[in-house]
């Protein structure tokens, strides 16, 4: 049994001076409102376009005591499509209480001393639910920059699992996933192609993937579909990621791609090289990108 989040409740002293904080730093706008007659006390919710999500502000008349709302222990969460004009917005207001460069967030307080975090669009640290294909797929692109920062397991556990989940001719699954964290052999593995590859030279991490022609004669397609999912998944889960081609390219020492990858990390025979996907973090927000309307040429109806 999953439970789903749809408000969480906090007390106010100053019930317009709240709405006036959420609306001018989150656009968060009254949806409904409710109490009895006699106005002792009010529950006001609040909400904006983005999610579902709701905060339900409760106010007591007569009430002159600041309430015990959590502080900075017990945050609320909130994600900014412009991440560098909401933190202008907050300084000039004057309600950012603490900073944390390293992770790229930044808390603010509101009148009751409510702690909120404000992260950017393109969040790190988990995927989230219900994700829209349609939209992870116009914001998905190939980075080749990459912050430095380790890549949580959490989000490889993420990223491979998605490519453990593709589908395959007759569910044969001939692929093989190799993941290498070693500076050292991430190092190497950057010398694999004549070009296209020195990214993985600031990469955390890399999948490999591999697969085995006498397995099933659809081999390069599958391969291709967990290389396509792990790039999708790297990118829904806010991390940089890059296709990294091998089969049927050379590498820096003039000899073939599959040698020199086989010979470094002991692929055994029959396995072939398909391709590798870098990943790192990166500072680069997920931009949504239009569709090329061009493209829609490609797309024929009944006959070519």
């Amino acid at each position: 049994m999953e439970g789903k989040v749809i408000h969480r409740c906090l007390h106010v002293l100053d019930l317009e001076k709240s709405l006036d904080f959420y609306e001018r730093t989150l656009g968060m706008k009254e949806v409904r409102r409710m109490g009895p007659d006699d106005g002792s006390w009010m529950n006001v919710f609040i909400a904006n376009s983005t999610s579902g999500f709701q905060l339900e502000l409760t106010w007591n008349r007569g009430r002159t005591e600041p309430y015990e709302n959590g502080g900075r222990d017990s945050h609320i969460a909130f994600t900014v499509p412009d991440f560098e004009a909401a933190r202008a917005l907050h300084e000039q207001m004057g309600c950012i209480c603490h900073r944390n460069d390293a992770m790229g967030l930044y808390f603010i307080e509101d009148p009751d001393g409510c702690w909120i975090e404000i992260l950017p669009e393109a969040i790190r640290f988990g995927a989230q639910n219900g994700v829209d294909v349609l939209d992870a797929l116009a914001r998905r692109k190939s980075v080749r920059k990459y912050s430095g920062e380790p890549v949580p397991q959490h989000l490889l556990d993420r990223v491979i699992e998605a490519g453990l989940r593709s589908a395959s001719g007759r569910a044969r699954r001939p692929w093989e996933l190799i993941v290498v964290r070693y500076r050292e052999t991430l190092d190497r593995l950057a010398e694999c192609r004549d070009h296209g590859s020195a990214m993985l030279r600031e990469a955390d991490a890399a999948i490999v993937v591999v697969g085995n022609p006498e397995c099933a004669d659809t081999w390069i397609e599958d391969c291709s579909i967990v290389m396509a999912n792990m790039h999708l998944e790297a990118s829904a889960s806010g991390l940089g990621s890059c296709w990294i081609q091998g089969r049927m390219r050379t590498a820096v020492d003039g000899g073939s791609t599959q040698d020199f990858v086989a010979d470094l990390l002991d692929i055994p025979a029959p396995y072939q090289v398909e391709a590798m996907l870098s990943l790192g973090m990166t500072d680069e927000p997920a931009k949504r990108r239009p569709l090329d309307e061009a493209l829609r040429s490609k797309v024929h109806e009944g006959r070519f």
